[in-house]
Formats: C-alpha cells, structure tokens, sequence
C-alpha cells in the first residue's frame, strides 16, 4: 500500500459494514481519508480503518513514537485514516472515541515505509466532557454534572458568576472544600489593593449583606464535606472534511525539565523555545523538532520565573520573570539579566508576555505592577508605564505594523492601545460585560483581535474607527485564551472550555472549525508559522508537552517551523 493516496472528506453517507471476529461493525460513512500527498523523505506512512458497533465520526487515532517521545495524532474520516511524515522508530497505536475503546498495537515505522494497522472499537460508557480549569487541579477522573447541580439555582449563584466565574472558569469554585473562614479569606484577597492579586473584584461588586448569603452559599455546596465535581459541557461540532487534513504533534518534555511550561515560540534558525516556571529551578529549554532533542538552560536567578519568551533576529532569546527579563545567547547559553528593582524575595512585578518593535526595543507587560515596560534597545535601560486603570492586571500584548502597542487588560477586561511616541494610553471597553481578556493580537490587515476567556467571545477592533464586532464561540463554557492570524488572516483561538482545542474562525463566513486537542489541556500562547500551522505548549497536559497543529498536512515539507 506504499504510495497510496486517498480523498479527504466524507463522499457518501452510506454506512460501510466490515465484518472482523464474526461481528458486524460500522464503518462510519464509507469514505476513505488521506492526505494527497506522498511524505518527506525518510519518513514513514501510516494508514488503516476503525470500525466499531456503531456509527462515529472523528475518532482520534495516536501514534506514540516511543523512542523519540513524540505523539502523533489524526482524525478517521468515513473510518479510514492515515498520518504521514513519521520519524522512523517504535510506535505505540491507540484510538481515542467519548463512548469507545480501543486496544494498543505495537509497530516499526522505518524510512519510506508504509505501514497499515486496523482498529475494532469496543463500546465503553460515555464520560461527560468538561473544561480544564482550574488548571493543575481537578483530576480527569472527577464527576461532571450539570450547571444547576454543579451551581445550586440561588441569588448567591449570579454573585459567582459575575465576581468569580468570568475569570476563574466555572470549575475553581467546586474545586475548593473550605469552610466560612477560608471563604471569607479568599474573598478578601481578591477584594485587597496589595499583594499579587491586587482588587480583583471590583469595589461595590456587592453588599456586605450580599456577601454573608454568597458565603453562606459557598460553605453550603462547597464546604469541607462536599464532594469535589465539574462542569459537564457539551461535545463539540466535528466537521469530519476539514478534520481529515489534520495531523498535531507534541513533542513531550523531559521529566527532569519540571512544569508547567509556557509560551511555546520558535525563533528564526526554526527551534522552540519555551520557559520553565519551575520554583527554585527556573529554565529555558530548547526543542529541535527536526530531531525531538531537547537542550536545557538554567536561569542563574532562582526568583526569575519566567513566563513569556521570545527571540530577535541577533540570535538572541528573551524572557521575561517575575523579577527581571532576561536575554540569552542562542549560540553560548550566556545570560544577561535586567532586575525590576523590586525586593528579590517579592514577585510584584510579574513579566508576562513580551513583543519586539521595529527598533528592536523589547515591551512587556508587568501584571502585579500594573504596568506597561520597556527594554530599550539603544540605552540598555528599563522603563515603565502606568496603566491607566488600576488593577487592571496588563496581560497580553501585540505590536502593529506602524509600532503601537495593543494591551490586553486581564481583569478589568479592555483593550489598551499606548503610543511610544507621546506615551499616552486609549482604553477600549469590549461589548460584553462582565468578561475577562487574556490576549489580543492585531492581524495582516491592521486589525485588532481579542479573546474573551470569560464571555466566550473574540472580537475584533477597528482601530481607526474604534468600532468593535464580537462573535460567540458556538460552544457553551468556552474560554478563549489566545487568538492569531495566519498569513490568510483567519483567526486561531485556543480553547479549553471542552477540555482543550484549536479553533479556526473565517472573519468572512463567520464560520468556526473545531480542532479537538491532542490531550486534556489549555494553551496559552499561540504562533503561527508561515505555512500556517499553529505552535503551542499544552501548559496543563497530564504530559507537559510542546506541540503543533499541520491544519492540512498535505502541504507539510519540513518539521522545522519558519516565520
């Protein structure tokens, strides 16, 4: 079957019946799945069938190439499969289906080769879908319930949802088992003007009258002898055509590196870098995704967490900490290290993500600090720039094509455009109310773009005219993270409200596609390569991993991604 080449998409909606052990088993719609084209050089092919009890669609079929660590993942259409551009090595098959289970086989995958292995899917309970939030908390395995199971209906319940749940997700409140004093404890946390978390519910939210009952109502459904559960949501549209095309990557992290990672960014030789919030142990870490090696590089400060990360053209990475921002050599591992001035022991400043301007000036935001900063490139110096709302948590940030600067205010929720050359800050507010807004981007065309992770909503902003558009993500309980364009301008937003995928949306048909992910997981920060495909780290994974999504991996020529 070596150079065998398949139509993608569904052909027909005539179910094909297979007969394996003597039982009569559907494939779903009797089509056949491929990529159109013949893999790279030295790689290897994989193709073969799922047939099952009954009908399905988008079976997700791995393929864990267990001595290099990298997990391959594909999508059936009409039961068929097929993952091209496979490192040669030992594989590990599995198929994934909410309703199914499947077997693991085990095969060699040499260079040139075309290996086929079939699948006959067993039925196994349906497990309802939740989000991933609160990251790092809940396990797979915890209950999902409705919302009015999950939220009592009560006066309390609409204090939750605008004071908690537009930003934490509906899954952090239930995650907790306190009493009335932890209770009032977190409240005014997130009430203080000091620390890290600095007002994060906005005065007047509620009556002190108010907050007893919301109290009362936490202590009742999730005091210390409640039972931990989640949101059940529901499964997301599959468009079986687009799916088909598809293949992810990730390529797994080495345990010893520690997690979570974040903000997955290749730099102009094609490697990915990522950054190591690891308390005590701080790192840079490097990925060959030609090869899957992976280098290491200890950050000499053991504060400086660092979170985001980025590069420039002068074979320099960047990273910004919760104390300082740091720049690397690519080609020595030396480190230069630029401090806050804050004490060494008190992250009030919190580097998030970083942009580089036409000058070759780094920005970032400073979330603790509410702030906007600056490394500039000819002095060597730091400067910081206040925002103009308080506690307004600076998050994302882009820059534009003429050097402006797009901020995206976490927790009150707007778009902040700052101009370096007067220094002054215009704040647009979205239309949804109340949300929270994790990144923002600006497209090909000048266009600016923000995510809603509370509101499940992107938008977009003329910023000539200060006109905003927003678009509700189809599924109910999403959380958009990030949102990029590739070089067609269609928007990418990731997605953890049903546990994790990519999302394109075509501004012109306003049509969203689901990419369910390859594990359970959000993902924080995309970039997108010039062959639009869309990196990412799967910061929240059982498996912390760094991994790409091919949209259509027909046009796929290199593992190496480029701008």
């Amino acid at each position: 079957m070596t150079g065998r080449h398949w139509l993608a998409g569904v052909l027909g909606t005539i179910a094909t019946f297979a007969f394996l052990g003597g039982s009569s088993l559907i494939v779903a719609g009797g089509s056949k799945a491929g990529a159109g084209e013949g893999p790279m050089a030295g790689m290897g092919t994989l193709i073969g069938k799922v047939a099952a009890p009954k009908e399905f669609k988008a079976a997700q079929v791995y393929a864990k190439n267990t001595d290099k660590k990298i997990v391959y993942m594909v999508y059936t259409s009409g039961g068929h499969y097929q993952a091209i551009n496979l490192l040669p090595g030992n594989y590990e098959l599995s198929v994934k289906k909410n309703g199914f289970a499947s077997d693991i086989q085990k095969v060699s995958i040499t260079p040139g080769a075309t290996v086929e292995a079939d699948f006959s899917l067993r039925e196994a309970p349906m497990v309802p879908r939740r989000g991933v939030y609160p990251l790092f908390r809940i396990p797979l395995e915890t209950p999902a319930v409705s919302y009015d199971e999950l939220y009592p209906p009560a006066p309390a319940r609409a204090l939750i949802e605008k004071s908690c749940m537009f930003c934490h997700g509906p899954n952090f409140v239930p995650s907790h088992q306190w009493d009335a004093k932890m209770w009032n404890w977190a409240l005014d946390q997130m009430m203080g003007t000091s620390g890290m978390i600095q007002g994060r519910i906005v005065p007047g939210t509620f009556t002190s009258a108010e907050r007893e009952d919301l109290v009362n109502y936490l202590t009742a459904n999730y005091g210390p002898k409640s039972v931990v559960r989640s949101l059940a949501t529901p499964e997301m549209p599959l468009d079986e055509q687009a799916l088909s095309k598809a293949m992810y990557i990730e390529y797994e992290v080495p345990a010893a590196y520690g997690s979570p990672m974040h903000d997955a960014h290749f730099d102009n030789r094609g490697k990915v870098w990522l950054a190591e919030r690891t308390d005590g142990r701080p790192n840079i870490a490097e990925l060959d995704p030609s090869s899957g090696a992976w280098k290491d590089f200890p950050i000499p400060d053991p504060i400086l967490l660092p979170h985001g990360v980025t590069s420039d053209e002068e074979g320099h990475v960047w990273f910004s900490g919760d104390v300082g921002l740091g720049q690397m050599e690519t080609a020595t591992g030396e480190m230069a290290l630029y401090h806050f001035g804050v004490q060494a022991t008190v992250r009030q400043s919190h580097g998030h993500t970083l942009v580089l301007d036409s000058k070759k000036n780094v920005w970032f935001t400073l979330s603790y600090s509410n702030e906007l900063g600056k490394w500039d490139h000819e002095t060597k110096t730091l400067k910081a720039y206040k925002s103009p709302t308080a506690f307004s948590f600076p998050y994302g940030l882009a820059v534009d094509q003429n050097d402006k600067l797009w901020m995206a205010e976490w927790n009150r929720c707007k778009v902040a455009k700052f101009d370096p050359e007067d220094g002054q800050f215009i704040e647009y507010t979205p239309l949804t109310r109340p949300c929270s807004m994790r990144r923002v981007t600006v497209d090909h065309k000048g266009t600016v773009w923000y995510a809603l992770d509370g509101g499940g909503k992107i938008g977009k902003l003329n910023p000539n005219t200060g006109k905003i558009v927003e678009y509700t993500i189809p599924t109910k309980y999403s959380t958009p993270y990030d949102i990029q364009a590739d070089a067609d301008d269609m928007m990418w937003i990731s997605d953890a409200g049903q546990g994790g995928a990519l999302i394109k949306f075509d501004p012109q048909t306003e049509k969203f596609t689901y990419y369910p992910s390859l594990q359970f997981t959000d993902m924080p920060k995309l970039q997108m390569t010039r062959d639009g495909n869309i990196w990412y780290s799967a910061r929240s994974a059982k498996t912390p991993a760094v991994g790409v999504l091919y949209p259509d991996v027909t046009k796929m020529t290199s593992l190496v991604p480029r701008y």
